[in-house]
């Protein structure tokens, strides 16, 4: 089905971008400048989706990046990426986070800057109680994401900082109770003015909608980001984003157009197939240094692509 989407809407470029310019930090500036951020997640049957968000994360210039993760897995996650700092949390039998990690969870939102919940959350009673009791409670800018939105569901939830919403299709689905169809910017306009959340309604023209009404279209991108844990990435950059103290809309509208514009320069270097998400994380610094120099205010505001990275 071809996606619908109002061409009314404002197109993600270089002079949308210069509006809600990235953080400027010094030469001397260090990992305590840029940000902390918590992602909660992973379980024993999908430990990698964490460690994509935050390798993610790290490469989208966050300072410092702390991974939530059942017990059972928590130390293997920090061996695979020694960056990162990790936090064991309860866990069932299956090597599934429960509600018990609540308190441990409080503790790390004191010392943090921003959370991304969800990625490789598996479905399970007990992960999906905490990730209701996170989302009514956490008072940082909470992005999130997969199965936690699944948990969520059609159930109205608590904030008191800002939070960003960016499910697929299907995640839409199970947080409207009605499917997406053709005018996907309607529907996620309504979901983010319904909920209070930025919403990044995720596919191939990615809508973002705020709960003002403001919407964003990124039609940059490329196949090669239809591969697993490229959602995974994406939460970890905007996460990156939000723990850089960067206002949500912001965040979500860059994470968005770092995250495509990262797979065009992956396609430009070695094409479309056979990708998976590692290979574009690591163009994120790349992308980030090409966006910098042309959302600077002498850039070159013709330069909308990333065709041709110089």
């Amino acid at each position: 089905m071809t996606q619908k989407t109002n061409q009314a809407a404002p197109e993600i470029n270089i002079d949308l971008l210069r509006t809600m310019p990235l953080p400027d930090y010094s030469d001397d500036a260090d990992k305590s400048t840029r940000g902390k951020l918590l992602i909660i997640g992973g379980s024993r049957r999908i430990p990698g989706a964490a460690m994509l968000a935050a390798r993610a994360a790290l490469r989208s210039g966050c300072g410092t990046v702390r991974v939530a993760a059942p017990e059972s897995i928590a130390t293997h996650i920090g061996i695979a990426v020694p960056e990162l700092m990790v936090v064991p949390l309860a866990e069932t039998p299956a090597g599934n986070v429960t509600t018990d990690a609540l308190k441990v969870l409080e503790e790390q939102f004191k010392v943090c800057s921003a959370v991304v919940l969800g990625p490789g959350l598996d479905e399970d009673k007990n992960s999906d109680e905490l990730a209701r009791r996170v989302a009514d409670n956490c008072p940082l800018p909470l992005l999130t994401d997969a199965q936690a939105l699944c948990a969520i569901g059609e159930k109205k939830t608590k904030a008191s900082a800002p939070r960003v919403w960016t499910p697929h299709d299907g995640e839409a689905l199970m947080l409207t109770g009605e499917e997406v169809g053709e005018d996907r910017e309607k529907v996620a306009k309504e979901l983010a003015k319904a909920r209070g959340a930025v919403v990044a309604l995720k596919g191939r023209e990615t809508i973002i909608a705020t709960p003002d009404g403001a919407v964003f279209r990124n039609t940059a991108g490329s196949r090669a980001l239809g591969t697993a844990g490229s959602g995974d990435a994406l939460a970890g950059i905007i996460g990156s984003l939000l723990a850089q103290k960067m206002e949500a809309t912001a965040a979500t509208v860059w994470g968005v157009h770092l995250h495509a514009l990262a797979g065009e320069a992956l396609e430009q270097d070695i094409g479309a197939d056979g990708v998976m998400a590692r290979d574009f994380i690591d163009r994120l610094p790349q992308v980030i240094r090409y966006l910098r120099k042309y959302t600077s205010p002498k850039g070159d505001s013709k330069r909308v692509g990333l065709r041709h990275l110089t």
